[in-house]
């Protein structure tokens, strides 16, 4: 009976496993597969150059004949080329965006969102009446696919997005050339300037600049093509519609900008400013219950943020993922060196093994209450991820140094194992994560030096970046060797600034001539305010 109890037992542990590992590959390559990306362009090209173009080209203005037909096929060829151009200029300059899914659908999304409107302004010109028509193709939305796609994907996937638009518009405009330049001037100006936007009055005025840019063009084809047979009234407003096409866009990017980020879960610059403000309730928690981890993280955002902009990363995100990164903490603040304040330390009356346990634990925590107050991805991938998949050295070395005074290393003992002293990581996967990473690590260890100097500074942070390495926690992140020069320097300027030495001020007391107070001083009966700071730190530590 117990053998077969047995037996059925390991049989379906293996199944489980077997399940496990089949769940893990395909959750693993579920957002990699092209195929499905190729089908949803493929469902978007269709709706774009078929359904939403037929209307227009067979039914009001083409009879369905061979001419219409013809028409409507070389529409949807000159399409398809458009479509794939934009996916091997990201195949080429970011594939990143490429093997996820969910930017596909992204971009395939706002280009459908740009034919519908394009749509609405091909079916509100057919009312107008002559020459008002004229003014339709100046009023198409050449702004609002790149400002939409650059601030959820970035410039690479707003020029793609807005190469794909503007293909589209022009093909609407009877394949017209102004449109196609407009359309062009406009993605490229966004893609340039969107990255730093961080507020809606900024998007506003970027969109107004696009649609300035656009009126020299319009007043080319008028004075190449109609001058002389316009109205004043009707010219002016050919004129102010670029303009006045930009503000709508603008106004309907910002509508769509928070639905967009809520379904995709993406953060933009304008959803990330208002988590910058310190009086968010988790931050005043951790003021309050954690004065330590408090005042780490501001340190460690600063840090961060400079590292960031140093590699044209995004200083913003790393700033505010820095912010929350230890939010953990606030489980059990006591437990943290940097919340005890000489107080007796908890981990003494406990084994190394609960004590990694207890320390590690705050990572979960820290990503459930993100989850709660509905922090951005930017900032539960933080939390996961700054700490990686290093090892507690102090509880290891206590472990290890506990295990050889019970003089339990015979020739039957193994070594003790460090994965037990591990973080469940993952790793660093992006540049961010890695900068906080090495940041959350510099700032603790530079508490604990004496003499703040550049020199021994720039000793600490060779030594923390190259632990890293060999430990293979940037294995994973995108940074290069040069990057990382680039980080590092950052590092050690910002904690240079921030821990920059004080001059020893005399006592009147003690002295009560001015000159001589100025020129002896009695190193020995004199205590500057670094020397405060590195026994506090010290302490600390």
């Amino acid at each position: 009976m117990t053998a077969t109890v047995s037996k059925e037992r390991k049989r379906k542990v293996r199944k489980r496993h077997r399940r496990a590992d089949k769940d893990r590959f395909l959750n693993k390559r579920k957002a990699q597969r092209p195929t499905i990306a190729f089908l949803v362009a493929l469902l978007a090209w269709t709706i774009s150059f078929i359904v939403l173009r037929m209307p227009g080209t067979v039914i009001s203005s083409v009879p369905a004949t061979h001419a219409g037909i013809m028409l409507l096929a070389g529409d949807a060829l000159l399409g398809g080329a458009l479509w794939i151009t934009a996916g091997l200029f990201l195949w080429v300059f970011h594939q990143h965006t490429l093997l996820r899914n969910s930017r596909v659908i992204l971009i395939c999304l706002i280009a459908v969102i740009s034919a519908i409107y394009a749509t609405l302004v091909h079916a509100a010109g057919t009312w107008l009446s002559h020459p008002w028509e004229m003014v339709t193709p100046y009023f198409m939305p050449t702004v609002l696919v790149p400002i939409l796609a650059t601030l959820l994907l970035g410039s690479y996937g707003g020029v793609s997005a807005g190469l794909i638009a503007t293909g589209i518009l022009s093909i609407y405009t009877n394949r017209s050339l102004p449109i196609m330049i407009n359309g062009a001037l406009a993605t490229m100006l966004i893609a340039h300037l969107a990255p730093q936007i961080r507020t809606r009055s900024k998007a506003t005025k970027v969109c107004l600049l696009a649609g300035i840019i656009q009126v020299p063009i319009a007043m080319l084809v008028i004075f190449q093509n109609h001058l002389g047979v316009l109205r004043f009234d009707l010219f002016a407003l050919i004129l102010t519609a670029p303009v006045v096409s930009a503000l709508l866009a603008a106004l309907v990017a910002l509508l769509l900008l928070p639905l967009l980020e809520h379904i995709f879960n993406l953060s933009t610059n304008i959803s990330l400013l208002e988590f910058s403000d310190l009086g968010h309730p988790l931050l005043q928690r951790l003021a309050l219950e954690a004065p330590g981890t408090y005042h780490h993280s501001l340190v460690v955002a600063n840090i961060a943020q400079s590292a960031a902009e140093s590699i044209g990363a995004n200083g913003l995100e790393a700033r505010i993922s820095a912010y929350f990164h230890d939010i953990g903490k606030l489980t059990k603040p006591e437990f943290f060196a940097e919340n005890m304040f000489n107080r007796s330390n908890p981990h003494d009356q406990i084994n190394p093994n609960m004590s990694t346990l207890i320390i590690t634990s705050h990572v979960k925590e820290g990503l459930s209450m993100a989850q709660l107050y509905k922090l951005p991805p930017c900032v539960h991938r933080a939390i996961q991820e700054h700490h990686g998949t290093t090892v507690l050295q102090c509880f290891h070395h206590k472990a290890v140094t506990s295990q050889q005074e019970l003089a339990l290393h015979d020739i039957y003992n193994k070594p003790l194992d460090d994965s037990q002293f591990r973080y469940a990581g993952p790793k660093p996967s992006t540049k961010t994560s890695a900068i906080i990473c090495l940041a959350d690590a510099v700032e603790a260890a530079s508490r604990c030096i004496a003499k703040p100097t550049p020199a021994n500074l720039e000793d600490l942070v060779d030594d923390i970046v190259r632990r890293r390495l060999d430990d293979g926690q940037l294995d994973v992140c995108e940074l290069t060797l040069l990057e990382l020069y680039k980080v590092k320097r950052a590092f050690v300027f910002t904690l240079a600034n921030m821990l920059h030495g004080r001059i020893a001020y005399p006592s009147n007391h003690e002295n009560t001539n001015p000159k001589s107070a100025e020129t002896d001083i009695d190193p020995t009966n004199r205590t500057s305010e670094s020397d405060f700071a590195t026994s506090a730190t010290r302490a600390s530590a």
